[in-house]
């Protein structure tokens, strides 16, 4: 029974996504941070560790590719990915009315992602952030009258709160990665994450995705980083169709290898369904 880190407290997204992909009969560990997923993956608490990595609306999740960068030598590996459709509530007490609230609690993401909403149905409450969804939900217990949290319908039916549906005009998915040791099982549709830093030369960018371009391989995400290490230093993160193995995506590899001054596989895995 393989043992699962996610990130947050039970019914959150994260867990929403971990449950949907290992199934009630694995063991689940949530932990506090990003950071702590990826701990508890290396010291082999856990077999695998669940982190988001971008939003449909509100884009990349920094803290993820950050943990990448802070700890460069990592064993972990992307083992693979998941998208998962998210459906935000207005969670608060049953007699409380929304015109009621004044303060809205919730993680940033999901703050942003309904910020429009909250623009037009509840522009009289200030929103409040919070470590996750869940941990909003225990701000509202403290005040019932005049708090509201935006979460998932589960985390309402946990307390016993009303769960109202915050309609959002365009799609929102979530990415998630699955991370662990070794290396991931070898399917037909992959993808491949890189993480490389480029030479200081005109150019470079250019000359490092060349490859990719003479070898037919697409490209499904490019994101630049700070380096951490010196001012207007930045580390790209890029995400290509294919596995690392294969004849073209080596080539292409080698090929960058020799135009960058760093180059990571993160891992190379099954593209989500």
């Amino acid at each position: 029974m393989p043992t699962i880190a996610y990130l947050g407290p039970e019914n959150t997204n994260t867990h929403a996504a971990a449950l949907a992909t290992f199934g009630r009969q694995s063991r689940y560990a949530h932990a506090a941070t990003v950071d702590d997923v990826f701990h508890l993956v290396e010291r082999r608490l856990a077999d695998y560790g669940v982190v988001p990595v971008e939003n449909s609306l509100e884009g990349t999740v920094t803290h993820t590719l950050d943990r990448f960068i802070d700890f460069i030598d990592t064993p972990v590996r992307i083992h693979g990915e998941i998208e998962h459709r998210i459906q935000h509530y207005l969670i608060l007490a049953g007699r409380v009315k929304p015109a009621a609230v004044r303060l809205v609690f919730s993680h940033p993401q999901a703050l942003a992602q309904c910020r429009p909403w909250l623009a037009q149905y509840l522009s009289h409450a200030a929103p409040r952030e919070t470590n996750s969804t869940a941990d909003a939900v225990r701000y509202v217990l403290q005040n019932t009258r005049m708090r509201a949290a935006i979460g998932r319908q589960e985390l309402a039916a946990q307390w016993g709160l009303k769960a109202i549906s915050i309609p959002l005009q365009r799609e929102n998915k979530t990415r998630f990665l699955i991370l662990g040791l070794g290396e991931p099982q070898h399917r037909r549709r992959s993808k491949t994450s890189l993480l490389f830093a480029l030479k200081d030369k005109p150019g470079a960018l250019h000359d490092a995705l060349v490859p990719f371009k003479q070898h037919g391989i697409n490209l499904t995400k490019i994101e630049s980083r700070p380096s951490k290490r010196k001012a207007w230093e930045y580390l790209f993160f890029i995400d290509v169709e294919g596995h690392q193995s294969d004849p073209r995506v080596k080539k292409a590899l080698a090929a960058l290898a020799r135009s960058t001054s760093l180059l990571r596989v993160l891992g190379s895995y099954p593209i989500s369904k």
